[in-house]
Order: C-alpha cells, then sequence, then structure tokens
C-alpha cells in the first residue's frame, strides 16, 4: 500500500470545482481545502508506486489547477508485510522476527 499527502494549488475561483474533482476520483480524499489561497489538501492511497503517481499526474488536468506538490510519501514493502504477519503472535501483542 502506498500512502501520499499532496497539495494542490487552483485558481482560488476555481478551487471549489477542483476539490470536487479530486473528490470523485478512485483512491484520493480531500481533508482541506484553503480557497483565498487556492490550496487543497489530499491524500492518495494505491496499491503501488506506479498506481499513485498515475493518479497523481491526472490531477494537473483538471482545469484550474495550476500544480501538484508532492508532501508526505509512504509505502510499505509486501514482503516485509507478510514476514511481519507470519511471525505476529496470535494475539499481535509481539512480532518476533527469529
Amino acid at each position: 500500500m502506498v500512502i501520499s499527502s499532496l497539495i494542490v494549488e487552483a485558481k482560488p475561483k476555481d478551487v471549489e470545482s477542483v476539490a470536487e474533482a479530486l473528490r470523485g476520483m478512485d483512491g484520493v480524499e480531500v481533508h482541506g481545502v484553503e480557497g483565498t489561497a487556492g490550496k487543497i489538501v489530499v491524500t492518495i492511497e494505491a496499491d503501488s508506486t506506479s498506481e499513485s503517481h498515475s493518479i497523481a499526474s491526472e490531477f494537473v488536468g483538471i482545469p484550474g489547477v495550476l500544480n501538484v506538490n508532492l508532501v508526505y510519501y509512504n509505502f510499505e514493502d509486501e514482503a516485509a508485510a507478510r514476514l511481519a504477519e507470519k511471525h505476529a503472535s496470535p494475539d499481535n501483542s509481539e512480532v518476533s522476527y527469529e
């Protein structure tokens, strides 16, 4: 799973329509809109880095978008996650990597 946080900059007159378009995209959640500054805080949840990049790349095609800024990016290595699950205690209180 990949989680990214971005600031989408839009023309102040278009910020609400841009936010609405972002809300309609799969994997995208709008967390805040600052209309007078033209800034929208969003997160993207995707299965891979390429999918996350593809979703973010679509933002610039929304009328009124001026810029897209990546703020935070996190991905979990699926192999490491499976290993952790394999070694977790039954009640998930401890994880052993032995």
